[in-house]
């Protein structure tokens, strides 16, 4: 890639970045501080790619053979660029009859809670990605109990994965990423200040099983537009 096209690939990337983070906090249905309250739904990985990865070239966009949708087509080295979904992966870390949630201390939702959970790493699995995310984000040690909920979220192109977990000690305190990080009972958690619909969905559906003596693994898809879980 000549020095141009890394240039404008570099600055194209830092856009998209700022892009889909706005787009996330959207459709999630909840507006980023300082932005209107409403905004045309934003399509967040779907902004195209301008300059090829492997050679820097101008892609085009067109229906590669054998496909059925428009991809991005570098003319020069023969590139498609694929646009898929990323995981979200997490955990539900339970301590007696409490479990251990953060205050994020990065947009978007700056200030409110959340479970530990973030973006995968490409050479980790599933079960690793949730471990690390929780001692990235409440420097906790845990033992994972088991896949619990699979949120589909296909309007911004992400699958949220969260696994039960048990605290191995109460030894948490916040990692970068949060402010804050502490036990709540169900009866104490803030559920006006949870950040993401996804996680008030894994909360209620964990209390309520709970209540129910008999955990299940759960598949849920949330929508655009959809209001937000009280």
């Amino acid at each position: 890639m000549n020095i141009t096209a890394f240039s404008h690939a570099t600055r194209f990337f830092s856009y998209k970045l700022k892009i889909v983070d706005l787009a996330n906090s959207y459709n999630q249905g909840i507006p980023p501080a300082g932005y209107p309250e409403r905004i045309h739904r934003v399509p967040a990985m779907n902004i195209p790619i301008i300059h090829c990865s492997t050679c820097g070239s101008k892609v085009n966009t067109e229906i590669p053979p054998g496909d059925h949708r428009p991809r991005q087509v570098c003319p020069s080295c023969g590139q498609v660029h694929y646009l898929n979904p990323k995981l979200v992966v997490g955990s539900l870390p339970v301590w007696e009859d409490k479990v251990l949630l953060c205050r994020r201390a990065i947009e978007p939702r700056l200030g409110f809670w959340t479970l530990p959970a973030g973006f995968m790493e490409a050479d980790e699995t599933l079960a690793e990605a949730a471990c690390r995310e929780t001692f990235e984000e409440a420097c906790a040690n845990i033992e994972l109990q088991g896949l619990y909920t699979l949120v589909n979220i296909p309007h911004i192109n992400q699958v949220h994965v969260i696994y039960r977990a048990r605290l191995l000690d109460t030894g948490f305190h916040p990692g970068e990423e949060s402010l804050e990080t502490r036990l709540f009972s169900e009866q104490e958690i803030p559920w006006d200040e949870i950040a993401f619909r996804s996680i008030s969905l894994s909360l209620r559906n964990f209390f309520e099983d709970r209540r129910r003596g008999n955990f299940t693994q759960r598949e849920e898809t949330l929508l655009p537009g959809t209001a937000h879980l009280p």
